[in-house]
């Protein structure tokens, strides 16, 4: 699995309103650099496709210049069905990720706490997820709904775990932070405090950045600290919404 994303500080764009591969395939050659595509049967990307129609799909997309390119699952780990079926499909998503070539997953963990689920089964349920994307060869982003602080708790769960030999993947990288900016920020959190946790996982794993309008990678690159060289070492990879995309 790759130690870093990229080697030069672009930022990437986010593809998430329907529309045909062809027409992501133009956006992503007139913006190459990191993309994220949320998944589904009206985007670039979905369920419904099969191997061979996966695989010339992501070929494509690189071939334009996404790189890397990271898929975003259609489901959250809060969704109000059983943990077994939060499974079941952010597991398709993660084997479809596989078939196309994507780097990463991001899953959302989208208020667990207000959805009741006690600590243990969410955290069952993100170690199983770590073992199948370990199993893809697909990096797992798991992105925050509040403070990021929720996610790395749940990361150094997992290190724990691999370092006591109870988790099977390859390495403890094969998780990850999904940073969604937006979401902190309407948690309270500053965007200073939120970067001291994010600086400290992207020494241990790459870190998507997300939840940005345009512009915004430009203005985090001058408030935070060493912001600007974990992008040029590949250690940040940010993505930003297109103007009228949402």
């Amino acid at each position: 699995m790759q130690e870093t994303y990229v080697t030069a500080p672009v930022a990437g764009t986010v593809l998430d309103i329907p529309q045909d591969l062809a027409s992501a395939v133009e956006h992503v050659r007139e913006h190459p650099g990191p993309v994220e595509i949320t998944l589904g049967a009206d985007r670039p990307v979905g369920l419904h496709m099969g191997s061979m129609v996966r695989r010339q799909a992501g070929d494509q997309l690189r071939k334009a210049g996404a790189d890397p390119l990271i898929l975003r699952a259609p489901v959250s780990v809060d969704e109000d069905m059983p943990d077994e079926g939060v499974i079941a499909e952010a597991d398709a998503a993660l084997v479809l990720a596989h078939g196309v070539g994507a780097q990463a997953l991001v899953l959302a963990l989208g208020g667990v706490t207000h959805r009741g689920r006690q600590r243990q089964r969410l955290y069952s349920m993100v170690a199983a997820l770590a073992e199948a994307a370990s199993a893809q060869d697909v990096r797992l982003l798991m992105q925050n709904h509040t403070t990021v602080d929720e996610v790395v708790m749940l990361l150094v769960l997992l290190d724990r775990e691999f370092d006591q030999d109870t988790l099977d993947v390859t390495e403890p990288e094969v998780t990850s932070l999904a940073w969604d900016v937006s979401r902190s920020r309407g948690a309270g959190q500053s965007d200073a405090d939120a970067w001291g946790f994010v600086q400290r996982a992207a020494k241990r794993a790459p870190v998507l950045v997300r939840g940005l309008e345009p512009g915004e990678t430009r203005h985090l690159a001058q408030a935070l600290p060493g912001f600007e060289e974990a992008m040029a070492n590949g250690r940040v990879v940010t993505v930003e919404h297109c103007s009228g995309s949402h």
